[in-house]
């Protein structure tokens, strides 16, 4: 046996920290100011972003969307239009699907503040060179699907013709707001392929 050593000083004594002196945040604290944050900036950028800009994207995503449709129905089938035929006041455009059987899919849409030109044949870029034709409700844009899915005759009324290397449908004159549509009858986004 040891004299003079206590059990005591085998292990140093514990220091007991107190909640007091601890600096930081928790967990909970960060999540709720970066919610905060994230809200906060989300109404701030919806101020600074034009309602023209939110239009266009919608208008071309649902001018692609219907156009495929329109598309896939004329595969093996009789011929399918797609209409893009704005109102009389211009405030809205409808899209339409139709066959000889008459229109079996239609789509009415905001267009406030949205410049819609269109033309075949052209495929320079939207911003370099706009659609020839301005697309109205006197002159609507008509799309017409081959059994095959290929183009028929389209075109803005007053100018519709043969298809041989690109139908372009020009948004507010932008290049990521346009609509491409090769020969094959492919719809999509940007500027057409040259």
């Amino acid at each position: 046996m040891m004299r003079g050593f206590l059990p005591t000083q085998l292990h140093p004594p514990m220091l007991s920290v107190s909640t007091a002196t601890m600096k930081g945040f928790t967990l909970v604290e960060l999540i709720l100011v970066i919610l905060v944050l994230g809200i906060i900036s989300a109404v701030t950028i919806s101020r600074f972003i034009s309602g023209n800009a939110f239009n266009a994207t919608v208008l071309r995503d649902q001018i692609v969307s219907v156009a495929r449709s329109a598309q896939q129905s004329a595969l093996g089938r009789d011929s399918v239009t797609f209409t893009l035929t704005p109102s009389p006041a211009g405030d809205e455009v409808v899209l339409e699907n139709s066959d000889a059987g008459g229109s079996f899919e239609s789509y009415t849409l905001r267009l406030d503040t949205v410049a819609l030109r269109g033309d075949i044949n052209t495929t320079d870029s939207c911003e370099t060179t706009p659609g020839a034709d301005p697309i109205s409700n006197a002159n609507p844009l008509s799309v017409s699907f081959v059994a095959l899915g290929d183009l028929g005759v389209s075109g803005v009324t007053g100018s519709t013709g043969n298809v041989n290397s690109a139908l372009r449908v020009c948004i507010d004159g932008s290049a990521q707001a346009s609509v491409c549509f090769s020969p094959s009858g492919f719809a999509y986004t940007g500027d057409c392929d040259g």
